[in-house]
């Protein structure tokens, strides 16, 4: 059985720091992009291009990079 998720995934340089998944559904989603925004903020993002990040499912500063991805 497969389960669809929506994940934010955190590197660092070429370290993966963490995956936080949520059902890939409307509750899930808008979890997952409250979190994105959350810990890209925390690391340096600025408030009025969170619509961008989001859209793009990306958020990068140095050597730090965020991405909000689906998977089945």
């Amino acid at each position: 059985m497969n389960v669809n998720t929506v994940n934010v995934v955190e590197y660092s340089g070429d370290s993966l720091m963490s995956i936080r998944s949520f059902t890939d559904d409307e509750q899930g989603n808008k979890e997952a992009e409250g979190m994105f925004a959350r810990i890209a903020k925390e690391n340096g993002g600025d408030e009025s291009e969170m619509p961008f990040y989001l859209e793009e499912g990306y958020y990068e500063t140095g050597d730090y990079q965020l991405f909000l991805t689906h998977s089945s």
